[in-house]
């Protein structure tokens, strides 16, 4: 055991080689290593990069599937170096031939600039929702949809959702009716519902910010009142709280069914089936208590992040 011991450990020799020397099998080789771990002839110190640490730390608390941590102080725009890593991680975990689904954001649209093209055949892409807003059509579900398919031509299928700016529920709900009855719309919400991956923001509550908030206001809803209502971050338009839950208030309902959005409970539905991966790439300090309410939530099974979000969150 100890000559075992010194020929692996020591000496980074294979199992197989020490076989050979030792005269015995590898069989045994492999017994006797286990033996002196279980016997405590060998401790394990392990002395990993910080980042590493940090991504094995999200995962046990917060029963994760996987977790990329970007290490803090790096050059340029965090966003840009989210979206680096988060496109390198997509492109770990997709195959030829699954359905991709697509939320919207600054942070999202990096990671579909960095992808490499051509590096996968036969995929689909649906956006997670339709649009109701006349801004920011750059960095909305659709055009992402439309800018991912550019880098997989010809090999992809791409599809849209209807873009709608309405007030009321009650014409949210309306006209909601009237598209499901439309065979070929009702086909690819079923679909974008059902995706092998979902890229996916995580937004944060703040004056002047894109997306939600301005959608919000749009519909009389100030930041200041999301937050007396309790909100701290929104995941494809879902409003949550610090325990990861839907805030579900009467006020919030038009923005909450709005046009044909992946609800807030398809995607935790999603996040714990086998072989579906929910991937929210978001970072940035100020989307802390964000980040934190969509993991407590189980929304999403993977977190791509940054060191200072990390540490944050893990302390909570």
């Amino acid at each position: 055991m100890v000559q075992c011991l010194e020929l692996y450990y020591r000496q980074g020799r294979s199992q197989k080689d020490i076989a050979t020397t030792l005269g015995v099998s590898a069989a045994t080789v492999s017994r006797l290593l286990k033996r002196a771990f279980d016997e405590g002839l060998v401790r394990v110190d392990l002395d990993l990069p910080r980042t590493q640490e940090l991504e094995a730390a999200l995962m046990q608390r917060f029963g994760l599937r996987d977790a990329v941590v970007v290490a803090a102080g790096g050059r340029g725009d965090v966003r840009e170096e989210l979206g680096v890593a988060a496109a390198g991680y997509f492109e770990k975990i997709a195959t030829n031939g699954m359905a991709v689904g697509v939320s919207c954001g600054l942070t999202l649209y990096h990671t579909v600039r960095c992808l490499r093209e051509r590096r996968l055949r036969d995929l689909t892409l649906y956006p997670l929702s339709g649009e109701s807003t006349l801004k920011l059509v750059d960095i909305s579900p659709n055009t992402l949809v439309g800018m991912m398919a550019a880098k997989y031509r010809p090999h992809v299928a791409a599809y849209a959702l209807p873009v709608q700016h309405l007030i009321s529920l009650r014409q949210i709900e309306r006209e909601r009716r009237r598209l499901l009855r439309d065979p070929e719309v009702r086909k690819i919400y079923e679909a974008a519902r059902s995706v092998d991956v979902a890229l996916v923001g995580v937004g944060q509550i703040a004056d002047q910010t894109p997306g939600f908030c301005s959608l919000a206001e749009s519909y009389g809803v100030s930041v200041r009142r999301l937050r007396e209502l309790g909100v701290v971050g929104e995941i494809n338009y879902q409003p949550i709280d610090g325990d990861g839950r839907i805030v579900d208030h009467p006020e919030l309902r038009p923005l909450m069914h709005r046009v044909l959005s992946v609800e807030g409970g398809r995607l935790q539905d999603l996040s714990r089936r086998e072989r579906h991966w929910v991937v929210a790439v978001a970072g940035g300090r100020a989307k802390t208590e964000a980040i934190r309410g969509a993991l407590h939530g189980r929304f999403v099974n993977v977190l791509v992040t940054d060191e200072d979000v990390a540490q944050a969150v893990l302390k909570d």
